[in-house]
């Protein structure tokens, strides 16, 4: 037996090939035993607590966790053979490699694990969605950036000069972003929507002369439904270079009305006029805030009477109109005060 371990076989004896072996083998129950640990214990403590997103931590970080064990088992094993130089050194890179790839492949899990609960996505109902659809946007910018990241120092790793391929993939770079500066102007535009929240889906907005709803808001372009119902298409980039109005985030909406009361119904009539807009701006449904009416002019057969009345947030707007419009009419043939 001892003949046997010491016979030499490829340039290390039989006793370090079995040790070898034998830690790499180790290696593959490490990981399975750590995969056990975590679906196991861990993953009981994790369910104990509330918030699920650290039990989908958990499941993000076993598969990267065990091929790590795995890899960390089989290095170990390949560094007790006695190899000649150039194969240690790509065996080293090799392994050096295959470690950042393991480890980019958990950050970028873990990654999209975070973004995925933290960042709201687009409800399938438009009338339940109050949120941007930007989650799948930054889970494909996070998983391109770790991707990239990942390839330089795998490259670094192998031996390649870097910095010369940056600085040729840098001039490549200049050229296509010059080529592309209205695109990468739009999705920077969608990003500030993302982090500055202006508005939200199905809010009312007046932005660059349109006024509407925004019913869906992509990568490069969003949507907007005029009061028309036409659909108009926004570059992104108007977002981020022009004022926005949010009208849904406004308490109410001000209207203005301008009514003509015949001058030949006299002063008393023409003052209860005012009393009853007052009283029809705050008692018809769907209207709130202070009401107010005043005498803007004296002509020679009509007075002008300028109305400002505040619909809801939530009312119905044309319904509320409507019903300001029949109570002036029901309430002014009442108190026999004449429009003009």
């Amino acid at each position: 037996m001892q003949e046997f371990l010491q016979t030499e076989i490829g340039g290390n004896e039989a006793r370090q090939w079995l040790l070898a072996l034998g830690c790499m083998a180790g290696g593959f129950l490490g990981g399975k035993l750590c995969s056990l640990i975590l679906s196991g214990i861990v993953k009981q403590v994790c369910s104990k607590t509330k918030h699920p997103l650290d039990d989908r931590i958990l499941l993000t970080a076993k598969r990267p966790l065990t091929w790590m064990v795995t890899l960390g088992g089989i290095a170990y094993g390949l560094s007790l053979l006695e190899l000649r130089e150039t194969p240690r050194l790509w065996v080293d890179r090799i392994v050096a490699s295959l470690s950042i790839v393991i480890l980019s492949w958990g950050a970028a899990r873990l990654v999209d694990t975070l973004i995925c609960g933290a960042v709201p996505v687009k409800d399938a109902d438009p009338r339940m969605n109050k949120a941007t659809d930007l989650q799948p946007l930054l889970r494909k910018f996070s998983k391109t950036l770790i991707g990239v990241i990942a390839g330089v120092l795998i490259l670094r790793t192998l031996g390649y000069n870097v910095s010369a391929l940056m600085a040729g993939l840098g001039l490549g770079g200049a050229a296509l972003a010059l080529a592309s500066k209205d695109t990468l102007s739009n999705c920077f535009g969608s990003i500030t929507v993302f982090v500055d929240r202006p508005f939200s889906l199905n809010d009312r907005i007046k932005i660059a002369g349109h006024e509407g709803v925004i019913t869906e808001m992509g990568l490069r372009t969003s949507r907007l439904r005029t009061l028309e119902n036409r659909t108009v298409i926004i570059p992104n980039s108007i977002f981020a270079s022009s004022p926005i109005e949010n009208i849904t985030a406004a308490p109410n909406i001000q209207v203005t009305h301008t009514l003509a009361v015949k001058t030949s119904s006299g002063r008393e009539k023409i003052e209860q006029a005012l009393v009853l807009l007052r009283e029809i701006g705050s008692t018809v449904e769907g209207t709130g805030g202070n009401p107010a009416a005043g005498l803007v002019s004296i002509g020679g057969n009509t007075c002008q009477i300028q109305f400002i009345f505040y619909i809801a947030k939530d009312a119905d707007y044309l319904a509320t109109v409507t019903g300001v419009h029949l109570a002036v009419l029901r309430r002014f043939e009442e108190a026999e005060i004449g429009l003009a």
